[in-house]
């Protein structure tokens, strides 16, 4: 089952429009991504590590506008893994169970020096699957 995290949204979230635009959806997507991993690792130890996971490659579509005094849902479940590659499905839904986003992100595992490396095993369990 996937992690989810709630977060509200206010007024100073909300651009000019009156609406969550997609730079900062895309930062509430991320925050529910860490959200899940702490669940594992703290980011002291996440930082300790011989390799890291960043992004290669993100598709979000969105649905509605998300508005100030929303609450979103977001879920994070592992998708796929691949052998240096991990990819992870989101959604984010409003308290009334509307679809706002749906993203996938798939990410690399590198070394140090910026090369792929295959993706550790304590890896392939830090997020949920998604279901």
């Amino acid at each position: 089952m996937a992690d989810e995290l709630t977060i509200h949204i206010y007024p100073s979230d909300c651009d000019s429009a009156g609406h969550v635009n997609h730079t900062y959806m895309l930062a509430l997507l991320e925050r529910g991504r860490w959200a899940a991993l702490e669940k594992h690792m703290t980011y002291e130890e996440y930082l300790k590590r011989a390799m890291m996971a960043v992004v290669r490659h993100i598709e979000a579509s969105y649905t509605v506008p998300a508005r100030a005094g929303d609450d979103f849902i977001i879920r994070t479940g592992l998708l796929s893994i691949g052998s240096t590659s991990l990819t992870v499905k989101q959604t984010a839904h409003n308290q009334r169970g509307t679809l706002i986003c749906e993203a996938e992100i798939v990410y690399v595992t590198i070394s140090p020096d910026g090369k792929p490396v295959p993706v550790p095993g304590h890896w392939r369990t830090i997020f949920s699957s998604w279901t």
